[in-house]
Formats: C-alpha cells, structure tokens, sequence
C-alpha cells in the first residue's frame, strides 16, 4: 500500500510558475524538461506498480530521509518482512554504456552516475539500520521506465542492480509472495519518524521582479476578459473562473516568494486588479490557513500545489472551468 503520495517537485512547480511571468534562459527551459521527465518516469513507475498489486507491502515515495544529520532523498522505499528495497527511478533516453564501473553516454563520462546514487542511498539506510538498533536487510535496485532507454556492458554487477521497461511487471511481480508482518510495520515506523520536508529547495524571486496578473491555465496568456464569474482568455478562448484563478496564483505565491507573508493586500496587487477585493479576500479564506499577526492577517496555502487544491475542492465549486489544452 502506498503510505506517501507521489508529489511534483518543489523546484518544477517554482519553474512552472517563474515561466509565465519572466524570462527564462535556455538552461532553465531545460532544467523544466528534464523535471518533467522524470515526473513522467516516476507515473509510469507506479502505474505499472499499481497494476502489479501492492497490498502485501508498504510503499514510500518521493520523500527525504535525515539520516545522521545528512538528508537523503528517496524515489520509493518498498518495504517488507524481508527488509527495505531502494528504487531509484532514472527516466533517461538514449543510449548508455558502462564499462569499469564508468557509465558514459556518447563521449561524455557521468561524475554522479546511477550506481553511485544508488550505492549512497543505500548505504544511508544501512547507517539509519545502526542508529535505530534494528537488524534488517537493505538492497536496490535501479528502474529505467522508458522503452527508448538501452544500456550496453558487461559488468554483471550493473545488470543485477538494472531493471528495465520490459522487466519492470516481472520485477514487481517478485513481490507476489511478501508479506508486511510486525517487522515490516516496525520498519515502517522507523523511516516515518526520519521524513523531513525537502532542505534543498530554496528558490526564490522578489516580489516585483515577476509580472503581476492573472494568466489562462490553457496557454499561459494574461490577455483575459473579465466576465460575472469567469475570466476569458482572449488567446485560445478558455474560461475558467475566478476562484480557479486566483487559488493558481496563491500556489504561484507560495513557490515563487517563500516566506514573503501573504496578505489580501499582496494578493491584490499579485493578481493585478484583475478580481475584486471581496472575492479574494473569501478566496483566501476558502483556501488558506488563518495567521493573526498583530493587526495584520497572513494566510498561508492550505495545500501543496495548485493541481491539489483544484482535487480536493473540485465538489465545492459552484462554477465549472473551461478550458482548451494546446
């Protein structure tokens, strides 16, 4: 069973928001890619997963582990009587070759390549194993999800760590006969009292440095029409309402300014005038927790992203959106 969900990264959702409202250079737009394929990679990995079956185990995805003061982030922890699995999920393409212990692509050697995270990774539950003075097993494994993916060696001890597309529902199927007992659910404790939240994400822009409105959630557009209860896109003619709108630009905030305070005065000026004082203000209410500074109020988003909070109040919208993919 699934004990964590798998979330977006902190750092695309920061890219996704920095898009629409600034330049970014070229190495930005690939630093977005090659996030997204990895999310992809990691969707591929648990529907195939979910299609094996999972009840017998318990499953951890996408956390960090703080392990003897060093924090260590983990694609999926499987976890059994048997002891801890790692899967590190790597979404390459290509071709790939190891040869001495030295994975290369083309001509260009890899200084941190897959075994070596893997190995790291690990070795950190092995030390988390000592520290909570608690005898059980720990192995890896490395998973490439996509089909266009091919390693080429001769190294026996790279391809018992590999397991490829086409092995990926055979590998999981190995899993038919485990079963999560009393040790497995003492090992489950364990590494749930290690989780912390992500140490490493600290992107941040100033508040004025990125342009302020509202923008379509179809094609990125600010060039929207106000309407009773709906903004219309100008460009591709999406119409989604205000509330959608303004719970997109409360994740934007949260990723783009960190610790900046969210006020109803900020968000009037973020969103650029575009919706009424009242309707942000009970938009901040629905959707965000209540801090009371003095005579100042602060709201702070309720929920991990935009795409969370669109979920979990899906049945208490009163309006529906409309919108046009490109």
């Amino acid at each position: 069973m699934f004990l964590t969900a798998r979330k977006l990264p902190e750092e695309l959702l920061y890219y996704c928001a920095l898009k629409y409202r600034s330049a970014l250079a070229a190495h930005h737009h690939d630093k977005i890619r090659r996030l997204e394929q990895g999310v992809l990679g990691e969707r591929v990995y648990d529907l195939i997963l979910d299609e094996a079956g999972h009840n017998n185990l318990y499953i951890f995805r996408d956390l960090y582990l703080l392990i003897e003061e060093s924090v260590t982030q983990y694609d999926t922890l499987i976890v059994s009587e048997s002891g801890i699995i790692v899967n590190e999920i790597k979404n390459f393409t290509g071709d790939y070759n190891v040869e001495a212990s030295i994975w290369s692509r083309g001509e260009k050697d890899l200084t941190d390549d897959a075994s070596s995270q893997l190995r790291r990774a690990v070795g950190k539950l092995m030390r988390l194993r000592g520290a909570a003075r608690f005898n059980f097993e720990v192995s890896g494994k490395l998973i490439f999800p996509d089909e266009n993916f091919r390693l080429f060696t001769n190294d026996d001890h790279v391809w018992n760590q590999v397991v490829l597309r086409a092995d990926l529902k055979r590998y999981f199927n190995s899993f038919y006969n485990e079963y999560s007992g009393e040790g497995a659910s003492k090992l489950a404790d364990i590494i749930e009292r290690h989780i912390v939240p992500n140490p490493y994400f600290k992107h941040r822009v100033e508040f004025d440095s990125v342009k302020h409105g509202l923008y379509c959630g179809g094609c990125g557009s600010f060039r929207l029409d106000k309407q009773q209860f709906h903004l219309l896109c100008m460009i591709c003619g999406s119409r989604e309402t205000n509330e959608t709108h303004l719970v997109r630009a409360m994740s934007d905030f949260k990723y783009l300014f960190g610790d900046l305070a969210m006020t109803s005065k900020r968000m009037m000026e973020f969103t650029g005038g575009m919706v009424n004082y009242r309707t942000v203000y009970d938009t901040l209410k629905n959707h965000c927790y209540i801090d009371k500074k003095g005579n100042h109020t602060v709201y702070r988003f309720k929920y991990y992203d935009f795409e969370e909070a669109m979920q979990k109040s899906a049945s208490k919208k009163r309006y529906k959106d409309y919108i046009i993919k490109f």
